[in-house]
């Protein structure tokens, strides 16, 4: 679920870490639930009244939601818990020491084949380009990148399914 509040000056806000004040409106994060919420004018009526809705309404929560998962695998290299390239993450998941992946949205196909195997638990997501990954990582480019830390990585899980979800992706591990 995701998470609206309605701000003082009656416009409709995404609130992507949960802690803005007020009564919050969830919705489940589905490209219909933001199309039946304008239809059925819930936010309208959550608001006990007009309320502006943003342009581009999903486009801007997709584009906050990849902004967050950004800042948490920078976070997740700054306390050590980021691996990256492949020789790193290799390492890393012969070591069992996985607990989510990442692939540039570009990368290639047997690359993923070489790197990853069916019996890996972990998820990869594959919606960030190979230039946000390597500006994390301190690159021009990166291809792969995993967490190691499990916190990190359970945080991280659950922001990037909210991200396939809008994208009308399901993710499975």
């Amino acid at each position: 679920m995701i998470r609206f509040v309605i701000s003082p000056s009656k416009e409709v806000v995404f609130d992507a870490n949960e802690k803005l004040p007020g009564s919050g409106i969830w919705l489940y994060p589905l490209k219909e639930n933001f199309e039946q919420a304008v239809q059925k004018k819930i936010f309208y009526k959550a608001a006990k009244g007009t309320v502006k809705i943003p342009e581009n309404f999903e486009g801007i929560v997709l584009a906050i939601l990849k902004e967050k998962a950004l800042k948490l695998i920078g976070f997740a290299r700054k306390s050590g818990s980021l691996v990256f390239g492949y020789e790193g993450v290799k390492k890393a998941i012969e070591a069992g020491a996985v607990q989510l992946a990442f692939e540039a949205e570009d990368s290639a196909e047997n690359g993923r084949k070489k790197l990853y195997r069916p019996v890996d638990n972990f998820l990869i997501f594959d919606f960030f380009t190979r230039e946000e990954l390597g500006e994390i990582t301190g690159q021009e480019s990166q291809v792969h990148v995993a967490v190691t830390d499990k916190k990190i990585a359970d945080v991280l899980e659950q922001t990037m399914k909210k991200i396939s979800l809008l994208k009308g992706i399901e993710k499975k591990g």
